[in-house]
């Protein structure tokens, strides 16, 4: 008896599906944490807001710079190279398979999967277009004639161009993090936004809401001028939902929207604290050891069961819900009307004049280009894959009678029905 010891083998565990999606599983995880937790915040911000394990669990794996950390880049480093040995792996039996297909001899060799008998329809010029395969030669072998085509070799390299195109898109999408930029600027019309890092400026003219006859929302609009910087207008116009400004190699969406206010806060008589007051944000006294929190905005107030809802979108009514802490605890949740003063102790805070603000995201994607072509790869390839299956069909005599014979590459059953009823609709169609 003897027994066989499989050595492990690195390379070709690389090269393995299963290590693929053992990689695909850990990008897609790292990838979605990324998304739950907020990136590039200081480490304190992480500290404050997350309990201690997890605090620690995000400075380990760089949970607050995901797409610019060691583990992704490594991640997205394995993924690629497991992509690419295992194309090249497979690669030349593929390119034997294709070739191979071009020659009656190995047409010969393969087992047919179907053989139908062919009464009345021995006429090759109209049997095989007839069938679907518009070119097809008639060879002599050992004396015998046999007509045969083949059709959508092309479909053996299906899965190399979605393997390709998955890895030009990761390369793309992981370009445009690293060398990409991404900013968000918040504004009142009549604000002049500085664009981070840079020497553009956005001056923001105008923001609209349009409102159908329901008051659901149908579009934001900002109207802006970006300016160099020496003030110089270099692009005009509205940027809304879907449509983009583009513009020197950025890109500026319209990203969102919602209400503020000018807050101030007084102790005893001396004004502490003024700035601007938005909603979904909090403004600090430290010295104080309190917060404030803009929590939400009704612009027409109606109170009904309990429950606090908007009538409308514009200002008849307005209150906003505002909860205040201290010692980063919650002491007191209320809603207050513009103008009214909150008090807490000696200090006092007072919000007034709400209007509307708009979000502005400004991007700049090296790699957009190209994540386009491997997504156009990618459709290709399924394309080919799914579609564009490879098949043969031989017609041949056999023991006196003319017999039809073919295969397919996959879904076998499928395309032995694929022909018969082809060959059903001819013969109905000839009248034999």
């Amino acid at each position: 008896m003897v027994n066989k010891q499989h050595s492990f083998s690195w390379r070709k565990f690389i090269a393995s599906m299963k290590f693929g999606m053992i990689l695909l599983l850990l990008l897609a995880g790292y990838s979605t944490l990324g998304t739950l937790i907020p990136q590039e915040r200081p480490l304190g911000f992480y500290e404050e807001t997350y309990s201690g394990l997890v605090f620690i669990l995000i400075r380990i794996f760089q949970l607050h710079k995901v797409y610019s950390s060691v583990y992704f880049i490594l991640l997205t480093l394995l993924f690629s190279a497991n992509l690419i040995f295992c194309s090249l792996r497979r690669l030349p039996g593929t390119i034997r398979l294709y070739k191979r297909d071009l020659h009656i001899d190995s047409l010969l060799k393969k087992e047919a999967q179907f053989e139908i008998p062919l009464e009345g329809m021995e006429d090759s010029k109209s049997l095989f277009p007839g069938l679907g395969y518009r070119k097809f030669e008639t060879v002599d072998v050992d004396g015998k004639s046999i007509v045969y085509a083949i059709r959508r070799r092309s479909g053996y390299f299906g899965s190399y161009l979605v393997h390709l195109g998955i890895l030009i898109v990761i390369l793309a999408l992981s370009s445009g993090k690293l060398f990409g930029y991404e900013t968000y600027l918040t504004g009142i019309p009549g604000d002049e936004l500085a664009v981070t890092d840079t020497d553009y400026v956005i001056n923001l003219t105008d923001f609209d809401i349009l409102y159908r006859a329901d008051y659901s929302i149908h579009q934001y609009i900002s109207t802006v001028e970006f300016r160099g910087s020496d003030k110089e207008i270099i692009e005009t116009g509205d940027i809304s939902v879907n449509s983009p400004m583009r513009t020197r190699g950025y890109k500026i969406y319209q990203s969102g929207t919602g209400w503020m206010m000018e807050l101030v806060a007084r102790e005893g008589e001396e004004e502490i604290l003024r700035e601007r007051f938005y909603q979904s944000g909090a403004v600090m006294l430290e010295e104080q050891n309190l917060a404030l929190e803009f929590r939400s905005f009704y612009p027409d107030f109606v109170l009904s069961g309990g429950k606090a809802y908007t009538k409308t979108p514009f200002l008849n009514q307005p209150k906003y819900l505002f909860i205040l802490y201290e010692d980063g605890k919650s002491v007191y949740m209320n809603v207050a009307s513009p103008g009214e003063t909150i008090r807490y102790g000696d200090v006092e805070f007072q919000a007034f004049e709400p209007r509307l603000f708009t979000v502005l995201q400004v991007v700049r994607d090296p790699g957009a280009v190209f994540a386009a072509l491997g997504g156009a790869l990618m459709l290709i390839g399924l394309l080919l894959t799914f579609y564009f299956v490879p098949g043969y069909l031989m017609a041949e005599d056999k023991q006196g009678k003319r017999i039809l014979s073919g295969g397919s590459h996959k879904n076998k059953e499928a395309y032995r029905l694929e022909i018969e009823e082809r060959l059903d609709r001819l013969k109905k169609r000839e009248g034999t």
